[in-house]
């Protein structure tokens, strides 16, 4: 699973955009932003592959909630990847002729 420099920009700006929207809403308090850049900001750049990026989203999450739409969103992505990852693998092994190591990596997917 790829994990690009780019994508974790793309995760900034939806947290930038969601403290926006919530700010105007009324959903977050001025009071807040120095908390919420602090953790961002200090966490953010440490974060190295997909499985950091879910971490940090759900701790971002957990301490506030107008986050968990971000969070849901990622963890949406991530299955989606890990789902075709195993449907390629799947018909690469049924094609070189492995049907039982294609069954059995079938089943997998329809446990998640």
């Amino acid at each position: 699973m790829d994990f690009t420099q780019e994508h974790k920009t793309e995760i900034e700006n939806k947290i930038v955009e969601t403290i926006a929207d919530e700010v105007e809403k009324g959903n977050l308090k001025e009071e807040n932003l120095k908390d919420i850049a602090d953790f961002v900001l200090g966490r953010i750049d440490q974060i190295k592959n997909q499985d950091e990026l879910i971490a940090f989203l759900f701790e971002l999450s957990t301490k506030w909630t107008v986050f968990k739409t971000i969070e849901t969103m990622e963890r949406a992505n991530l299955k989606g990847k890990v789902e075709k990852e195993v449907a390629e693998g799947v018909l690469m092994l049924a094609k070189n002729g492995k049907i039982d190591e294609a069954l059995n990596l079938a089943k997998t997917m329809t446990k998640t």
